[in-house]
């Protein structure tokens, strides 16, 4: 207890030392600070961060529908393209998973559309789950043939 006691009396004296070394001429700087119950502050904070995330979504969307375009032509590196475009939104569907796999694997990317469909079939993308199963029969297949 005397030892709390002590040390807390070091400490405030220290601090209160510290303050006592300002000088005439010094000045002390005043630091901004923000009311915590600034609410307009907050609401238009609030507001960019749905604006921001509207904007997002709306990209995501734009560049999604563009890669199924892609892989209903087979234009399969616009499907790539695209696909990268929609998951730098940093939203994320099992299906463009599939898709990117699906041009990984028609371009000849084996390595690539595995992990495309590993990726796939962890947000619960069926088509990724079955294309996985083909591909893997497919590589099954080419080694026994060796």
């Amino acid at each position: 207890m005397k030892k709390k006691v002590l040390t807390m009396v070091v400490v405030c004296s220290m601090t209160m030392g510290a303050r006592a070394q300002i000088g005439p001429y010094d000045s002390a700087v005043q630091m901004p600070s923000m009311d915590l119950y600034d609410t307009g502050a907050m609401n238009a904070y609030i507001g960019a961060l749905a604006a921001t995330a509207e904007r997002r979504s709306q990209q995501f969307n734009y560049y999604y529908k563009l890669a199924v375009d892609a892989y209903c032509e087979d234009r399969w590196y616009d499907a790539i393209r695209n696909v990268n475009s929609a998951l730098s939104t940093q939203y994320y569907d099992g299906m463009l998973y599939y898709i990117r796999g699906y041009a990984y694997e028609q371009l000849g990317n084996w390595k690539e559309a595995k992990k495309d469909y590993k990726t796939g079939k962890k947000y619960g993308d069926k088509y990724s789950i079955e294309a996985l199963d083909n591909l893997q029969k497919k590589e099954k297949a080419i080694r026994e043939m060796k």
